[in-house]
């Protein structure tokens, strides 16, 4: 927990010095973005795992300053809600389509909508009567979200969004999912 709250101070204080500059359009044709980012994963009641917190590193390029392709990792560990007794590692790699939108004449707050396939790897293991819980297993997964970019620097602004992940559990085991908010800084590199 004081590793979470250590990383989060340290965000807030990167987020000052890149607002501390003149107010700039970031979005860019051709410009390639980097998106390190802490956030809170909420599981749906059906999984029956403890909410946790997550990190994760996304990079994007943008080929328009509409159109962008962002390639993510990330990921969480949390419990489970019935004995606690076995944890739970996800780790996610996807690739999303996003489309930006533009709220201010100067494109200093930019939202956006995205939507993306991947793969989710989700690890158990502990102790527990059914050994079926325990072990390894990669799962199809699409996501879809919202989100916004404030910009406040040059290069370099803060980030909020929010995704709904599903996935289907092999075994038949049916779809699951869960609802990520991250929150980090976004740092814009090169373009045109």
């Amino acid at each position: 927990m004081r590793r979470i709250i250590i990383k989060g101070v340290l965000a807030a204080v990167i987020a000052g010095f890149c607002f501390a500059t003149p107010l700039r359009a970031q979005n860019r044709e051709k410009a390639w973005e980097l998106y390190p980012y802490l956030g809170y994963v909420k599981f749906a009641s059906k999984v029956g795992l403890d909410d946790s917190p997550s990190l994760g590193l996304n990079f994007a390029y943008h080929w328009t300053k509409r159109h962008e392709v962002e390639f993510g990792f990330g990921g969480t560990s949390t419990n489970d809600t019935a004995s606690g007794k076995f944890s739970a590692d996800l780790i996610t790699a996807r690739v999303n389509y996003v489309y930006n939108i533009f709220l201010h004449r100067r494109d200093k707050i930019v939202a956006f909508v995205t939507a993306g396939a991947g793969v989710l790897d989700f690890s158990t293991f502990g102790f527990t009567t059914n050994p079926k819980l325990v072990g390894d297993e990669q799962d199809f997964m699409y996501n879809y979200g919202v989100g916004v970019r404030f910009f406040g620097g040059e290069r370099a602004g803060l980030r909020l969004d929010a995704r709904k992940v599903d996935y289907s559990k092999k075994g038949g085991g049916g779809t699951q999912n869960y609802l990520e908010v991250t929150l980090g800084v976004t740092l814009v590199l090169g373009g045109a």
